[in-house]
């Protein structure tokens, strides 16, 4: 069943095992400079700076959503490669969709969280019978872009 968590990358690393090839460096302030280190390499591959919050007291929200609604919502979606391909949306106004290694050493794709919205937002509730998976990501999406928070499926 996927989960979808807001929040700083800090903090989902810090409770979903650690950071590093073997998930061995748990802690909190060498996550917290590993995710600083990843995002200052991020931004100097990327055509212009992504930037979100990673404060300690940046909000944290978690929902798990079924499988069927998922794929549900998957095969309704105009543009299902922004909702497939990512586990990770970051905040900020870009298109960008790539694949970059994590701070687990894994592959990882990487979409925007304002596109993730607005393709959300085009997704007709009735027609797919995942209302409440529907309005839970929608929330996730908006708060993303609102609060500048990651959003990481898990």
């Amino acid at each position: 069943m996927p989960r979808f968590l807001l929040g700083s990358l800090t903090r989902y690393y810090a409770e979903n095992g650690g950071v590093g090839d073997s998930h061995l460096e748990a802690d909190l302030e060498v996550i917290a400079g590993a995710v600083s280190a990843w995002r200052h390499w991020l931004n100097k591959e990327l055509p212009h700076a992504l930037d979100w919050d990673e404060s300690p007291t940046a909000p944290f929200d978690a929902t798990a959503v079924g499988e069927t609604e998922w794929a549900a919502l998957c095969q309704a979606a105009g543009n299902p490669d922004q909702l497939t391909k990512p586990t990770l949306w970051l905040p900020g106004e870009h298109d960008f969709l790539f694949q970059v290694r994590d701070l687990r050493e894994e592959l990882r794709w990487i979409g925007s969280a304002a596109e993730l919205l607005r393709e959300l937002q085009t997704i007709n509730p009735e027609e797919v019978g995942a209302e409440t998976a529907l309005g839970a990501l929608q929330a996730h999406a908006r708060r993303s872009v609102l609060f500048r928070l990651p959003l990481v499926r898990d």
